[in-house]
């Protein structure tokens, strides 16, 4: 037993070290002054020093910086803790580098590898040319001319200075993948005298016109970086061309607008100094200068080392020769006397036969109607009929095409109103309002068309006369009328319309100053009074008693009454200030505050102190106490920064005054609610600006944060706060009786009209001074004033806001389909007229506001053109009542068979595999039941790829995206970190076998926001967030839409950071989630936060249940190549804020993981059955949640082991969980409730599971050659151990297969469109037991495994492939079917039944 032990420790240690690289780092004392001696480690004639701003002397160590020469003749420069930078005026930097001659002309070239990459604006890597150097001294204003090429401000760019300068960057920014670790780049400098090439990879930038001062070349890092540098090469040219001459003899020098610079044919002599001559390559000289977009002379420069010359091209107008008409005007059916209307049409020209296409501006062509162009003044039809209208190009007027109107022969016989306007009503001097009038023109065909405003006349309103008025509205001689009546304005009363001050302490004198008094008139204008027509009558007022007194306004005219106004007397009161930290990622050592000597209060957030959420808040907090009912109050202060946010920041950090109407005096780490106001440092998410703004959080009825509607925000200045920028920067929060102000110094304010949002929670305001998760702030010249809500001005309704009408296509734009349905949605009422072609095929329908309305319509094959009139419903407040004119077209395209897509796919293959599609174009186009089969290859993108709403399969033929099961490599869909990763919102997909790699910083892998899809044997990595998530894609708010049951089976997820290292998971179902997804067989592991994520915010309610099962999460926390973060670092996190949802973790493995193992993470009502957690560095068990949140945990079956190299952190669970079938670590050892110590034997098993490497490494989880994990005997072992010499029991159950007469004839033979299934219902006669069928197990035959299964109350429903079937059943009328599977109880079912097939 003892050999068994050590061989078993011996494998454990194997597997949390695989992926953690030993780093030997050799130390040397040094001086304060002096570099350390292993600084800097070169043997070559390269030279090396450290040296600029890089923060003191003392900081020239080992520890921050590194130049080495490797022995594979690599160099590595390292710059880290925060020393060096490069700014706008200062450098800080590590340098390896060579003399170059000032005068000469060189090229620096060299491979860079990213080791280690920290984000922030002033990190820096690359080569640089410079005019100035030190030896290894720091000089905290040191700065210089120089050239570089590199990384800077989070991109790949070029970049130069003068020593006098500021930094110039601007236009130098190259598309390569943002710098990261991991990432490789090749970058060139080349000098040719005042011209500077700079290059990454392939794509060139120039810099002309340098002439600083540069005498030195070489590679250089700062701030936060480690970059190995290979093949590096300084070519001089020591020849001095005088020189060059070019031959344009055989040249093209004329070109049209628009073309492209043509180089063939031009030759280029170079003489130098030493008399001799050469002819030059085209890649010997740069040409700078080209540009085809304007007609007239253009100069090209060509520049060889110093040297240039001249050529001057002509470039011409292109012609238009030929035009075609893309949408037709939305009128194209008029009535005698109508006007000419060409509002929607699109004119594309073709230019010189056939070089380019361009959609023309309307000022490019004119339209003929009859010979006669038609003016500004338009054209009115006079004659029924067809009429032919020709489009004519302005440039080439011999240039046309036309399209034919209907006019139609029939009569307008009366204008009908059938709404009257709005306003009805008017007062002397009023403008004629006739927003809301319907009015229709009907006709002799009985047809009727809607008019708009200033196709029909209005009579004259006559507002200088009181009294009744007949409204006539004419069109086309025939007229309609309705009544108004004009009125005198009235007085009504006055009323105070600004308030003087309304509360007062004890002791003092009623101050009138900012008294205003208005009269005011029934059509609402308000006259102010002069202060010599009414007087103040202050004899109630008592100065010296609290109270509410009575100020009476008494006006000069007796015929106005007098009114009044209250004003407060109150004692004084001391307002007593506290200090507290509480809320979610709080502690006593993170967040604090200090009230220093002089008054000043610090208040301090370090990293992951807290933070402010949509929903909840963890702050340190400095607050007084005011009554919620009773007091207004106006609090400022000046704050200085001393530290806010990470760059980039994570969207929960901020700091500044905050009022809520909650505090938890537990002042512990729960999940806190509160509705707030606040403002100061907030940017409310990582893609958000980060600056100075006031917010608000409503809804919230509980401290859970429940009804919480989440945050609204306004921004005062975008500019991030920080300690250089805040030396003026005083903070003001207010609450009135009709909202919410927040104001940064004397700027304008930003209001919120909701005075009640703290009345919720608490009888009291809490106002103060905040900061979270990283700030720290000074406070300082605090002014805080109170009020009193009954006597202060009374409440101001918002002004209302007009709304800017919308109008949006929400179908697809491409299709398989010819059936279709077109969806627009607007975000105002309105009636939309749709015309496909030229013929109508919806009018004057009805669309409400957010709601999609569909309307039928079978397209064309290729393209099909709609035109779209949106007419909004006037009643409404808005900015505009114009028709809205949408063109759209859909494009329907189908192919046959399998569609084959490879990385040098086009949209004009046939989808086979000799012609095969580009990506893109096979998911636009696959049709049910068709498969794309992905052709083996590099797929590197600049855009995500996306399966669009809409896109879907059925239940019985899913879509289907699948590697080729021929190719011997898998294929990488690779988005190159420009742009997010697959953005899945289709229903029934089947994606299998890729690889999906390498998204942009805090953009997803792969999102999945459809439903019923099955995701399968895909590898997510390298992205930056987490490598895959089910969430929501189209920001439904209703759980219903959330994507619901999607399989996620033997899939890996691997290496996904996020540039703040605290986002990003392996795997995800999180925040917006429906019911019914699966994790089932996959691997997550080396992601820096989580390897599983199932967070729920209390905002957004609870999700759906996901099962996680056959699933192994390990040395999460920190990435394959030995990199450690500091984000979560849990196995298997399942839960968030406290919020029951009853997920089911089951048959699962976490180990090596830098935190939990399996973490409720507050989740109250967690299931977990059958796993197993071994040597995490936080405790293998943590399901614990808040003290006052009860618990509904189930564990069942768990085995929880750790040796003594990775510590002692004990299991945390509820006592009452404690079970003979769960053995859980108690600080010492593992063990049962009824103290039987956990047998070795369960984990010997598990080293079956593992592919090592020569050295003892894992390197891959067995899999067969479905892709499922090859579990050896673990579970076995486990059973064994839980269910000792049990008698296994089988249960009948019963079966209905569907359909009873399967027919399999040519089901081999499908053309890829055939992918149906066949169905099996198995119904137990107990629910219990049906919901623990282990759904793994079922089998047809004790062979054919099913493609999906759900479970429905006391039914388990199979889905099996009818290819699968045909394998395995023979044709005959009564054939056997047996369903077996097996209980987690270790029992097993079976069902059995007949049916007929046939071949």
């Amino acid at each position: 037993m003892r050999s068994n032990y050590k061989r078993l420790l011996a494998i454990w240690l194997i597997l949390i070290l695989a992926f953690q690289p030993i780093s030997l780092v050799v130390f040397a004392e040094s001086g304060e002054s002096e570099p350390s001696p292993n600084m800097i480690n070169i043997s070559s004639d390269w030279k090396g020093s450290v040296f600029g701003d890089n923060g003191g002397q003392g900081n020239y160590t080992y520890d921050n910086f590194e130049v080495t020469e490797n022995a594979d003749e690599t160099v590595t420069i390292r710059s880290s803790n925060d020393r060096g930078k490069i700014s706008s005026s200062t450098e800080g930097i590590a340098y390896y580098f060579k003399d170059v001659p000032s005068e000469g002309n060189f090229e620096l070239t060299a491979k860079v590898h990213v080791d280690a990459w920290t984000a922030n604006n002033q990190v820096s890597f690359g080569l640089m040319l410079r005019g100035n150097v030190l030896d290894n001294e720091n000089d905290g204003t040191f700065t210089g001319d120089y050239v570089a090429v590199g990384a800077l401000d989070q991109e790949m760019k070029g970049f130069y200075k003068y020593a006098g300068a500021g930094i110039q960057k601007d236009g130098l920014t190259f598309q390569s993948t943002a710098p990261a670790a991991e990432e490789d780049y090749k970058l060139s400098i080349q000098k040719s005298g005042n011209l500077y090439i700079l290059k990454i990879d392939d794509e060139v930038q120039t810099i002309e016109n340098y002439n600083g001062e540069i005498n030195f070349a070489g590679l250089f890092t700062s701030r936060n970086t480690t970059v190995t540098f290979s093949e590096v090469d300084l070519l001089i040219d020591s020849r001095q061309v005088s020189s060059i001459q070019a031959d344009t003899k055989e040249m093209k020098t004329e070109y049209l607008q628009g073309e492209q610079l043509d180089l063939s044919g031009l030759k280029v002599n170079a003489s130098f100094d030493d008399d001799t001559e050469a002819e030059l390559s085209s890649s010997d000289y740069i040409v700078t200068g080209f540009d085809s977009s304007e007609v007239g002379t253009n100069t090209i420069t060509i520049h060889y080392n110093g040297a240039t010359t001249t050529i001057d091209l002509e470039i011409k107008a292109s012609s238009v020769t030929g035009l075609e008409i893309k949408y037709y005007p939305a009128k194209t059916v008029y009535f005698k006397g109508d006007s000419f209307d060409p509002n929607g049409v699109v004119i594309v020209a073709e230019y010189e036969n056939g070089l380019n296409y361009e959609e023309l501006l309307s000022s490019q062509y004119s339209f003929v109607i009859n010979e006669e162009e038609v003016s500004e003044t338009g054209y009115i039809f006079e004659e029924a009929g067809p009429v032919e209208i020709t489009v004519h190009s302005i440039e080439t007027p011999e240039t046309t095409t036309s399209f034919d109107v209907e006019v139609k022969d029939a009569e307008i016989t009366k204008l009908d109103i059938r709404q009257l306007p709005v306003k009805t009503l008017y007062f002397l001097g009023d403008e004629l309002d006739l927003a809301g009038l319907s009015l229709y023109a009907e006709y002799s065909d009985k047809s009727a068309v809607r008019l708009l405003p200033g196709e029909y006349e209005v009579s004259s309103f006559d507002t200088t006369t009181v009294g009744e008025q007949e409204m006539t509205v004419s069109y086309k001689g025939v007229t309609a009328s309705f009544e108004v009546n004009v009125k005198e304005k009235e007085l009504t009363a006055i009323e105070v319309t600004s308030y003087p001050k309304t509360t007062y302490v004890v002791g003092e004198a009623f101050d009138f100053e900012g008294l205003e008094v208005s009269k005011v008139y029934d059509n609402l204008e308000l006259e102010v009074l002069s202060e010599e027509q009414f007087a103040i009558d202050e004899s109630a007022f008592d100065g010296a008693k609290a109270g509410t007194y009575d100020i009476r306004i008494v006006p000069e005219d007796r015929d106005i009454k007098p009114i009044s106004f209250q004003v407060t007397v109150r004692e004084p009161v001391e307002h007593v200030w506290k200090k507290m930290r509480f809320g979610q990622s709080t502690s006593d050592q993170r967040n604090y505050v200090e009230v220093q000597e002089d008054g000043t209060v610090k208040i301090v957030a370090l990293e992951g102190g807290g933070k402010i959420t949509g929903d909840h808040d963890g702050i340190s907090f400095y607050y007084t106490e005011i009554d919620a009912e009773e007091d207004n109050f106006e609090l400022s202060a000046n704050i200085k920064v001393i530290e806010y946010a990470k760059n980039p920041h994570d969207g929960q950090e901020s700091f500044g005054i905050m009022a809520r109407d909650a505090i938890n005096q537990v002042q512990d780490a729960s999940v806190f609610a509160s509705n707030i106001a606040a403002v100061g440092g907030f940017s409310g998410g990582t893609r958000d600006k980060n600056g100075t703004q006031g917010f608000i959080r409503t809804g919230v009825l509980a401290a859970d944060g429940e009804g919480s509607e989440g945050i609204h925000k306004q921004m005062l200045n975008q500019d991030r706060p920080t300690a250089d920028n805040t030396q003026d920067y005083r903070l003001t929060l207010a609450k009135t009786n009709s909202g919410y102000t927040m104001k940064l110094n004397d700027g304008e304010e930003v209001m919120f009209y909701e005075p009640e949002i703290l009345h919720v929670q608490d009888s009291k305001i809490y106002v103060g001074f905040y900061t979270a998760r990283l700030a720290t702030i000074e406070v300082s010249d605090i002014d805080f004033t109170v009020t009193a809500t009954t006597t202060d001005a009374p409440k101001v309704e918002p002004p209302s806001e007009p709304v800017t009408p919308t109008l949006s296509i929400e179908s697809l734009d491409k299709t398989s389909k010819t059936d279709y349905n077109l969806m627009v949605q607007s975000n105002v009422d309105g009636i939309v007229t749709i015309r496909q072609g030229r013929e109508v095929i919806a009018q004057d329908v009805d669309v409400k506001a957010g709601e999609i309305r569909e309307v039928a319509a079978t397209l064309n094959s290729g393209n099909t053109n709609f035109s779209l009139t949106f007419l909004p419903d006037d009643t409404q407040y808005l900015t505009s009542y114009n028709p809205i004119v949408r063109n759209f077209t859909v494009v329907s395209k189908s192919y046959e068979g399998d569609i084959y897509v490879s990385p040098t796919g086009t949209s004009n293959g046939d989808g086979s595999r000799e012609n095969p599609l580009d990506l893109d174009t096979a998911i636009h186009y696959v049709s049910e039941g068709q498969k794309i089969i992905v052709l083996e290859g590099q797929y590197v993108r600049d855009a995500s790829l996306e399966i669009r709403k809409y896109n879907d399969g059925t239940e019985d033929a899913m879509k289907y995206l699948v590697a080729d099961p021929t190719a011997k490599e898998r294929p990488v869909i690779d988005f190159d970190r420009r742009s997010e990763g697959v953005v899945h919102s289709g229903d029934y997909w089947h994606v299998k076998g890729i690889d999906f790699a390498r998204s942009a910083g805090n953009t997803k892998g792969y999102t999945i926001g459809g439903s019923d899809n099955v995701v399968e044997d895909i590898r997510v990595y390298e992205h930056g967030d987490t490598g895959l998530q089910i969430s929501r894609t189209d920001g439904s708010p209703n759980k219903e839409d959330w994507p619901s049951n999607n399989l996620i089976l033997n899939s890996v997820a691997f290496d996904n950071r996020d540039p703040s290292e605290n986002n990003a998971d392996g795997f995800a179902a999180k925040l917006t989630v429906g019911e019914g997804n699966v994790f089932r067989g996959c691997i997550s592991h080396n992601n820096i936060d989580d390897g599983w994520d199932l967070y729920t915010k209390v905002g957004t309610g609870a999700i759906g249940a996901v099962t996680i099962e056959n699933s192994l999460a390990f040395n999460n926390g920190r990435l394959t190549n030995g990199y450690e973060g500091n984000a979560g670092k849990n196995g298997f996190k399942l839960g968030g804020e406290g919020v029951h949802v009853p997920h089911i973790i089951k048959n699962s493995i976490a180990f090596g993981n830098g935190y939990f193992g399996f973490t409720s993470n507050s989740n109250p009502g967690l299931i977990a059955k059958n796993n197993i957690g071994y040597n995490n560095h936080g405790a293998n068990l943590s399901f614990t949640t808040y003290d006052h949140i009860p618990t509904d945990f189930t564990i069942d079956g768990f085995v929880s082991y750790r040796t003594d190299e990775v510590g002692s952190a004990r299991d945390s669970y509820p006592a009452n969980l404690e079970s003979d079938r769960n053995y859980l670590f108690n600080g010492s050892h593992s063990e049962n409730k009824s103290g039987e110590p956990l047998p070795i034997d369960i984990l010997e098993s598990l080293e079956s599971i593992f592919e090592f490497d020569g050295d003892g490494k894992i390197v891959s989880i067995k899999r067969d050659k479905n892709g499922e994990i090859l579990w050896g005997d673990v579970w076995e072992s486990f059973k064994e151990l839980m269910h000792p010499e049990k008698e296994v029991e089988t249960i009948e159950v019963a079966i209905d297969f569907t359909p009873r007469m399967l027919n399999l004839e040519g089901v081999n033979n499908s053309n890829g469109k055939n992918q149906s299934v066949a169905t099996v219902n198995i119904e137990f006669a107990d629910q219990e037991i049906s919901q623990t069928v282990e759904l793994e197990s079922i089998r047809l035959n004790a062979t054919v495994k099913p493609v999906q299964v759900q479970v429905n109350g006391k039914k388990v429903t199979a889905k099996l492939s009818r290819q699968d079937l045909d394998k395995v059943l023979e044709e005959g009328n009564q054939v056997p079917i047996v369903m077996t599977g097996e209980i987690q109880s270790g029992d097993f079912f079976k069902g059995t039944t007949q049916i007929t097939v046939r071949k």
